[in-house]
């Protein structure tokens, strides 16, 4: 057979042989009631403002904001739009208007975005992964399948396999290559001092630590761990060592079906962000739940199906057929 022929099955096979239809309705799903924790998790403090109380007119406003010429804050209009972004997450999960649902959540996220990064001064970059993927299930059928709008409409084309498998194939390109590429970043900035013993990584885990401040000891206010451990540059080596590693071979994740492999990314990658919020402070501990996208969310599905079944006679009894 020839070569090109064979080029191609192959990279057929790694983008379109995957997943089925039904995976990609419930990643969806799932994905969706997920925003509903994490968009809670980056905005609520919004709401702590009371909504009738003072307007006021913004400092640094973010760059669309000027653009715009939304300059000052109305703190009723957060309230207002952090309820219409809970349910559009919520449509968007149910399926119902997907596609609108999902432009509304871009909408939503933005202004309470610029609102929030209008009171710090400062730009973050913790919704655009979230974003990306969104964009990915806008273009995609997603809508089409395990969703009231496949139920209340007419008929449809059902979706193929391969419609669902490059979607959820372009959501794990994409987070994988975000932590490659992130390195890339490093290394562009700081080269191998970001790494090195005594280096980046030490020097960003003192200034995490005294940014707010010291006791009346000396010690830090926050993150006192942080402090004790730049105190060792061997180990800010090794951890550094760790990320380099990590985020040099996460690519590889893509060529891996093995679920123990899967497993063992989400993992590393999670305690990555748990490690980056303990000790520096860095905002993205909830974005492990993306990488759900590694795993066929229609047989999660079906094993906690099963598994709710298997132990619904322990939580409540059955109703007797009438």
């Amino acid at each position: 057979m020839p070569a090109a022929i064979l080029e191609r099955a192959y990279w057929h096979q790694f983008l379109f042989g995957w997943f089925q239809a039904e995976s990609l309705g419930r990643l969806r799903q799932y994905f969706g009631f997920a925003l509903c924790f994490y968009f809670t998790s980056q905005f609520a403090h919004l709401l702590a403002l009371a909504p009738f109380g003072p307007q006021f007119h913004f400092t640094i406003p973010i760059w669309y904001f000027k653009l715009l010429g939304i300059a000052q804050h109305v703190p009723w209009v957060d309230w207002i739009v952090f309820a219409a972004l809970m349910i559009s997450c919520v449509l968007f999960a149910i399926g119902k208007h997907t596609r609108t649902a999902i432009v509304a959540i871009f909408l939503c996220v933005a202004y309470l975005k610029g609102v929030r990064d209008s009171f710090s001064g400062d730009v973050h970059h913790r919704e655009q992964p979230v974003i990306a993927l969104l964009v990915i299930f806008l273009l995609s059928r997603c809508g089409a399948v395990l969703s009231r709008d496949a139920k209340a409409g007419p008929p449809a084309r059902p979706v193929e396999d391969w419609e669902a498998s490059w979607a959820i194939r372009a959501m794990q390109i994409y987070i994988a290559f975000f932590y490659f590429w992130a390195l890339i970043g490093k290394l562009r900035i700081s080269g191998l001092y970001w790494f090195t013993e005594g280096g980046r990584i030490q020097d960003m885990l003192i200034h995490r630590s005294l940014r707010d401040g010291v006791d009346a000891f000396g010690d830090p206010v926050n993150l006192s761990l942080s402090f004790d451990i730049a105190q060792h540059p061997m180990l800010c080596f090794t951890l550094g060592a760790l990320v380099f590693g990590f985020e040099l071979l996460a690519p590889l994740i893509l060529f891996f079906r093995s679920f123990r492999m899967r497993l063992l990314f989400v993992l590393c990658a999670t305690t990555f962000h748990f490690s980056n919020f303990f000790l520096m402070n860095v905002q993205f501990y909830l974005y492990p739940f993306v990488l759900m996208a590694f795993f066929n969310m229609r047989l999660v599905h079906e094993a906690l199906r099963q598994f709710r079944q298997r132990w619904l006679p322990l939580g409540s009894v059955p109703r007797a057929p009438r």
